[in-house]
């Protein structure tokens, strides 16, 4: 069965309040869905309200065959908040703005601080995604980025297996990290998915440390 393609969109929100900064994932991510023929949304967020708008219009453009995925690039923090220039939005509000559009297939969650069980099962929980994946810690931003990159492109284009590609699982594309790429261990990138057979909520470290001890 030919795999779906993703369908970005980019939500960024400001990363400092000094007039000339000039960071954004934004030239990175197109680069990437250009090289792939992917398709690609970005809008600047930076409040609630910018959240709920342009997560609602997403959630109506019809892509068949199409993921539909959400990255979100702010700071973050491990009481369950996402850090704006303008507001402290909790991931709870984030989760009502996600349930009502069951068209989306995953969220990643491009900030520090994210990745801890309690929240990402909450989000997965209250939700029609297939999968999300944060950092559990604070990372480093141009290294996080890459990793990013690097994941969706093992999922969706293929990742290099002795001179041939083999595309991979949300699951087996955070393993591969893990096994080849130790800074994201370090980092805490972890994914969270629903199983395909039982339903239920799985945790991609969870399941590299049992594969670990077999």
């Amino acid at each position: 069965m030919k795999r779906p393609k993703p369908c970005f969109l980019v939500l960024e929100s400001y990363w400092s309040d000094e007039l000339r900064s000039r960071n954004s994932v934004q030239p990175f991510i197109k680069g990437l869905c250009d090289l792939n023929g992917w398709e690609f949304f970005y809008r600047v967020f930076d409040s609630r309200n910018d959240l709920a708008l342009w997560i609602d219009k997403f959630g109506r453009i019809r892509r068949s065959g199409k993921d539909k995925i959400i990255y979100l690039a702010t700071h973050g923090s491990r009481s369950g908040r996402l850090w704006t220039l303008e507001q402290r939005i909790p991931l709870e509000a984030l989760a009502k703005m996600l349930a009502g559009v069951p068209s989306l297939a995953a969220l990643h969650l491009g900030s520090c601080s994210l990745g801890q069980p309690r929240i990402l099962e909450k989000l997965l929980g209250g939700t029609a995604l297939r999968w999300v994946a944060a950092y559990a810690e604070e990372v480093p931003w141009l290294e996080s980025t890459a990793l990013d990159l690097l994941f969706w492109s093992w999922i969706y284009s293929g990742a290099p297996r002795l001179k041939r590609f083999r595309r991979l699982t949300p699951e087996t594309a955070a393993h591969e990290l893990y096994e080849h790429y130790n800074v994201s261990e370090k980092m805490g990138f972890r994914v969270y998915y629903r199983n395909a057979e039982t339903g239920d909520i799985r945790s991609s470290w969870e399941t590299w440390q049992e594969a670990a001890q077999r």
